[in-house]
């Protein structure tokens, strides 16, 4: 890999910040009508042969695709884990460099996904696996590095060693790049070392870094401002995912020294609620501000949590799948822009990965993706009949808009203007790709989707564009 000096990634920076907006000032206060949502679970199975082996969900993209790792037959004593890429069906393997293990990462609304793996001579490499071919991006001079998270543009951000001046041991440093083999060292605060753990569309990323005093701090990194500290709830701070505007989730010590969940936002930290107990972890959250992650109840038992916006405490989502399933959920690991969640739980005793997915009265759309003027952006939805003709709409404001050749049917935008006509695939869902001017930045436009097979209306769909 080669290090990116300052002209190598100013076409990056260009390309993508040019278009950010000032930290957390794009949505405001976070809040939502939404009635309580139920979701259905589909069981992600497993690679392996050998049943009680343990299978972990660790990120979901718009597909409804998820990624994680599995455990496989592996000589006594030795485990032997591989990373996977679910596509709603079936698992497939995510083959190592070299024998004999692929630890997952992350993956992107492309199926690319990203993590690290053995190689040849037993050094641990960052990979990118797209399309059933695991590729080395491996960065720095050194054994190690681990890649932990991808963006829409194939951007990743993770982790390297080095020998530094004045320390004895190598020392990990955060670091960002793309698959070509350019990458830059984001810094520290001072002193030596840092992790990487999320970047977003905006090549905005988090993780913890040393300052002079080699205590680590938690930051968030602009590739314009660099490194900004995020504080934290009174102690150890651990930054786990951001959304495209700039809020941050993680967990963090309290004052009495509990693990806590916390949102970031506009330079200012919260305390999440746990579900009665003393501790919890945010793990991801979406553009709509909706985090997951777990938290304890009063009995100190973990269940996977969800955090809605604007809601006064948190939702245990073993309560809102249907009761009398084998499943606990003990985690929730990712959540995409459908409201779709991935986790890891039990089934009668065995660890296994989930995918929730909202029951919706009609159908949903993700909104544009990134949500980006000026560049390509692509819509999801989920919930149609299976091969029947979808009309997406857009417009500025609520209101009233009679839906072309569906009789009684009205789209609940005002002056609505058909945006695309797509076919939903065999699994009730659209992926479309358009073009999204420049001059929409900073508009607040409504979305909503009509299937023409049976004049079934959709969910009005609400969001900000950059």
């Amino acid at each position: 890999m080669k290090a990116l000096s300052t002209a190598l990634l100013r076409p990056i920076i260009l390309g993508i910040a040019a278009s950010a907006l000032p930290p957390a000032q794009a949505q405001g206060p976070l809040t939502s009508s939404a009635p309580a949502q139920r979701y259905s679970i589909s069981d992600i199975g497993s690679l392996s042969t050998d049943p009680t082996h343990g299978v972990r969900a660790l990120d979901i993209n718009n597909r409804g695709h998820v990624h994680g790792e599995n455990d496989l037959p592996a000589p006594a004593g030795q485990g032997k884990i591989n990373a996977y890429s679910w596509n709603g069906h079936v698992q497939e393997r995510i083959y190592p460099l070299a024998p004999a293990l692929s630890f997952g990462g992350s993956i992107n609304d492309a199926g690319q996904c990203v993590g690290y793996s053995t190689t040849a001579i037993g050094d641990l490499h960052a990979y990118f696996w797209n399309s059933g071919v695991t590729q080395d991006v491996h960065v720095g001079p050194l054994s190690f590095s681990k890649a932990t998270d991808i963006n829409v543009d194939a951007l990743l951000c993770g982790t390297y060693s080095i020998f530094l001046p004045g320390y004895i041991v190598s020392q990990f440093r955060p670091y960002v790049g793309d698959v070509q083999g350019n990458w830059l060292d984001v810094g520290t605060f001072g002193g030596g070392g840092g992790f990487a753990y999320a970047i977003s569309d905006h090549m905005r990323v988090v993780g913890v870094a040393k300052d002079a005093s080699e205590s680590m701090q938690p930051f968030l990194w602009d590739p314009s401002t660099g490194m900004q500290d995020l504080g934290g709830l009174g102690g150890l701070t651990t930054p786990r995912d951001l959304d495209n505007f700039d809020r941050v989730v993680g967990m963090s010590a309290n004052p009495a020294g509990e693990y806590r969940a916390f949102l970031w936002q506009a330079g200012g930290m919260i305390e999440l609620a746990t579900l009665g107990g003393s501790a919890g972890d945010a793990k991801a959250i979406n553009d709509h501000g909706v985090a997951v992650g777990n938290s304890t109840d009063a009995g100190g038992v973990q269940h996977a949590t969800l955090w809605p916006t604007g809601a006064t405490g948190p939702v245990k989502l073993q309560d809102a799948i249907r009761p009398g399933t084998p499943w606990v959920l003990t985690g929730a690991s990712g959540i995409n822009e459908l409201g779709e969640i991935c986790g890891t739980g039990t089934v009668n005793g065995v660890q296994r990965a989930y995918r929730l997915t909202p029951l919706v009265r009609g159908n949903r759309l993700s909104g544009a993706r990134p949500g980006i003027s000026g560049r390509v952006n692509t819509l999801h939805g989920l919930g149609f009949e299976p091969g029947a003709t979808i009309s997406v709409a857009h417009g500025l404001a609520a209101g009233r808009t009679a839906a072309p050749g569906c009789a009684g049917q009205f789209y609940s935008i005002q002056n609505a203007q058909i945006l695309l006509n797509t076919v939903a695939d065999g699994d009730g869902r659209i992926a479309v790709t358009f073009n999204l001017p420049s001059n929409l930045a900073g508009t607040q436009i409504l979305v909503q989707a009509l299937d023409r097979g049976y004049c079934i209306m959709g969910e009005v769909r609400s969001q900000l564009l950059q």
